[in-house]
């Protein structure tokens, strides 16, 4: 049975690493908006935005499916690392002359050739990085994860200041510190694996076919869902100019702050849930971990609601003011997602991705249409308002389908209670006094 404690450590232990990856990253994008100014990070943030839609595309749902049966135990564990590896190889190639073939085609002027290679070439790293964490993920090396994810923003960081501030490469550098960074995580994913592993290709066509059937079901849920994520970028590249997207990145950057809990646990509960023998228990353990995250999550939003018009100026500067009111209309969608990220997970592991798709693949048309109609007038509001009306509408619907198939009410899912305060105190005491956290939930 999954142990209530074992889920919450787990998924603060990651929210800890996430958080400390995010303030690293925080600051290298404060630095990225100064010194490039609000036209530089737009073009920055549209050339990477082609390569992020194709990874979550080409990763072709291995990250999950490689939880998956390892927590089935269907297949031996180093087949499953081998055809993760026969796999790896395969859409590295098809992502990186993708990658240089669509951004090529937009044909905008910002970008020379050597920047569109540098950016197709961060499709392999991340491909790597993507399919070996979903091994650690899937074993429930969680601390292994962790010390993987914290590498690459340390390294962006310091690249940052090299290629940018003193190279003076500016979008270039920019460009050189995300790859090299990358790879560098990549090359340790890759080595903590083979230590393991000792990697070898596997060709076993049963095993092939098993984990591509479900994880293209996984990849084209994700697609899906960075496709609603990033489909503004794209239309306000083409509607707008690269100094709204710049300003727009920032406002974006600011309200998915707010998703940095609600992702953390996400991981967890997908690698739990894909090991759980009792359904119905876990879906309890969900439900706890909802009541006390989404209460975060709301004071984090109304605190950034109020707050955001002395910080951005404060860390931006003054060319970042419209970034304000774009972050305000985007927070109500911030929130609203914040739970879905949570369930949609639990729905994964349980072998269930295609409900992320029937039920966002509609939100992401309003989203595009929005988008089209909107950005030519408001600009980056109007990004933000069709992202908050798509992110409602995603949520509302996978919210009403978790609750018929787990028999939850509203009342379980949000309200809180004294209990789960005092488990949250229990986990934390716990995890400071590093004891072990085996206890049964009351």
């Amino acid at each position: 049975m999954v142990k209530n404690y074992s889920l919450a450590k787990d998924g603060i232990s990651v929210f800890g690493t996430q958080m400390l990856t995010l303030i690293i990253g925080f600051v290298s994008g404060v630095l990225l908006a100064r010194w490039l100014g609000p036209a530089g990070r737009g073009a920055f943030t549209a050339l990477l935005v082609y390569p992020t839609i194709l990874i979550s595309l080409l990763s072709m749902g291995m990250r999950q499916a490689t939880v998956y049966y390892l927590g089935r135990k269907k297949y031996s564990e180093s087949d499953i690392v081998g055809v993760t590896l026969l796999l790896l190889i395969s859409s590295s190639i098809i992502g990186v002359l993708t990658s240089v073939a669509i951004i090529a085609y937009t044909k905008n002027p910002d970008y020379n050739l050597m920047l569109i290679l540098l950016a197709s070439l961060t499709v392999p790293a991340d491909l790597t990085i993507n399919y070996f964490t979903g091994i650690l993920i899937g074993k429930q090396k969680i601390n292994k994860f962790n010390k993987i994810t914290y590498l690459v923003p340390i390294i962006n960081f310091v690249l940052i200041i090299f290629f940018v501030f003193f190279i003076k490469l500016y979008i270039l550098g920019a460009v050189l510190a995300t790859l090299i960074a990358k790879i560098g995580l990549a090359i340790y994913a890759v080595l903590s694996i083979n230590s393991q592993y000792s990697l070898k290709i596997c060709c076993k066509s049963e095993i092939i076919k098993k984990m591509v059937s479900i994880g293209s079901v996984y990849a084209l849920s994700l697609f899906i869902l960075n496709l609603n994520y990033r489909v503004d970028i794209i239309i306000l590249e083409h509607l707008s100019n690269v100094a709204e997207i710049g300003q727009y990145t920032i406002g974006v950057g600011f309200a998915e702050l707010l998703w940095q809990l609600p992702a953390a646990f996400g991981l967890v509960i997908f690698a739990y849930s894909a090991n759980a023998k009792d359904s119905n228990k876990f879906s309890q353990d969900i439900a706890k971990m909802v009541r006390i995250i989404f209460p975060v999550v709301l004071f984090g939003s109304v605190f950034l609601y109020f707050a955001s018009g002395y910080i951005i100026p404060f860390l931006y500067g003054e060319e970042y003011i419209p970034s304000i009111k774009m972050l305000k209309i985007l927070l109500p969608g911030i929130v609203m997602m914040s739970f879905f990220k949570i369930i949609n997970m639990d729905l994964a592991g349980r072998g269930k991705p295609d409900i992320t798709i029937k039920l966002f693949l509609p939100a992401v048309l309003i989203n595009i249409v929005l988008n089209i109609i909107l950005i030519p007038d408001f600009g980056g509001c109007g990004a933000a308002f069709a992202s908050t009306v798509s992110y409602t509408i995603a949520s509302v619907s996978i919210l009403y389908y978790y609750l018929r198939i787990t028999q939850l009410s509203l009342r379980e899912l949000f309200i809180c209670n004294k209990n789960d305060f005092d488990f949250l105190l229990n986990v934390i005491l716990k995890i400071i006094k590093g004891k072990n956290v085996s206890s049964k939930s009351n």
